[in-house]
């Protein structure tokens, strides 16, 4: 399954922005009412996170190119379920050196009898 980003999917980035402006308002509001420091650095991150949404607007993130199971060197296998003292170690490291193999790809070569 595809993961998607905001781009893509353009209802939840109109939901988030119109939450922000309702809770832009709501502060703004009490800042005119009572003018303390609590209400200030509410607008404050306010509007850090609106800066966070508009900069990760031209951001997409890719996931790795998927790789099967016949890909990945025995080599490599080997020296991750050595170094390693328990199964999930092992998968993880497989994995982080192979970004595209599947979970169970790799939970299927460090326990091959399962």
């Amino acid at each position: 399954m595809k993961d998607m980003n905001l781009r893509e999917r353009p209802w939840s980035r109109y939901a988030l922005v119109a939450l922000l402006a309702f809770l832009a308002f709501s502060t703004i509001s009490d800042i005119v009412s009572d003018p303390s420091g609590w209400n200030w650095s509410k607008l404050v991150v306010l509007a850090v996170a609106s800066m966070f949404i508009w900069s990760g607007e031209s951001r997409t993130w890719t996931s790795p190119e998927r790789i099967g199971p016949e890909s990945v060197p025995s080599e490599d296998v080997e020296a991750v379920v050595s170094e390693s003292g328990r199964t999930v170690y092992a998968i993880k490291a497989l994995r982080e050196m192979h970004p595209g193999l599947g979970l169970l790809d790799a939970k299927r070569l460090v326990q091959p009898e399962n």
